[in-house]
């Protein structure tokens, strides 16, 4: 089921960051930003190989701290030491980001796997933590297999699936993730599209049969007016559209 809240308020992508203002994406000070202001947040989680849930877009450092080394290797230990884009914000937990939250606004937490292997066990970890918060949450993937194992293990759970140009994935993978065949079966909630790839056949066919359209990453009123010719909300990021 589509929670309101997905399509009435614009959401900040990896929170309501400006690096200029020390405040970087996917920081708790980014969140707590957004959530002063009323935003909703996108943010991207991942689980490394000790079992944290970690908010990092990234599946490496280099972008983030300059350090070549996969996230997944991070340890509770380590975090406290890692500044993000030469900060003094760290790369947080999912639960740090909840607690700093605190429910004052909805979080779109966008799901990302390190490998085949722990698939199953991002989504248990991701939905036992969120079991028990206060707070309105929903989940998204561009992996079409995510998001099937959250519907099957949570049903009911808000849940999208996030597509667009891919111009860097590989070509067959592309061609199936763009045409958001797997909603066939799977029945997303909504649907998170690249702005550059508006307008989509394919989208405004599965938005004509009552599936939302979030529309990212929007960098700008006129990019704002443009998304909302196609979708039904947008991921912004760079100005503050109206709440």
């Amino acid at each position: 089921m589509r929670p309101a809240w997905l399509t009435s308020s614009p959401i900040a992508h990896r929170g309501l960051y400006d690096l200029k203002a020390g405040l970087p994406e996917n920081s708790l000070a980014a969140f707590e930003a957004a959530a002063e202001a009323g935003y909703p947040c996108e943010l991207d989680v991942q689980l490394t190989n000790s079992g944290m849930l970690i908010v990092l877009h990234d599946s490496d450092l280099m972008r983030a701290t300059g350090v070549a080394r996969p996230a997944v290797t991070l340890t509770a230990g380590d975090l406290p030491h890692i500044q993000l884009f030469g900060s003094d914000q760290h790369v947080p937990t999912l639960e740090q980001v909840i607690e700093c939250v605190h429910g004052r606004v909805p979080l779109l937490i966008e799901l990302k796997r390190s490998s085949v292997f722990n698939s199953r066990t991002l989504v248990q970890a991701v939905l036992e933590r969120l079991k028990d918060s206060n707070g309105d949450y929903a989940l998204a993937s561009f992996d079409p297999f995510l998001v099937y194992a959250v519907k099957v293990a949570r049903p009911g759970f808000p849940i999208g699936q996030i597509s667009g140009l891919l111009r860097t994935t590989a070509p067959l993978k592309r061609l199936i993730e763009r045409s958001l065949v797997s909603n066939f079966f799977i029945h997303a909630d909504f649907i998170s599209y690249e702005l550059a790839g508006l307008p989509s056949r394919i989208v405004e066919m599965w938005r004509s049969h009552g599936v939302a359209v979030l529309a990212w990453p929007v960098n700008s009123p006129a990019d704002e007016r443009k998304a909302r010719e196609y979708a039904d909300n947008i991921i912004f990021a760079d100005f503050l559209p109206e709440i």
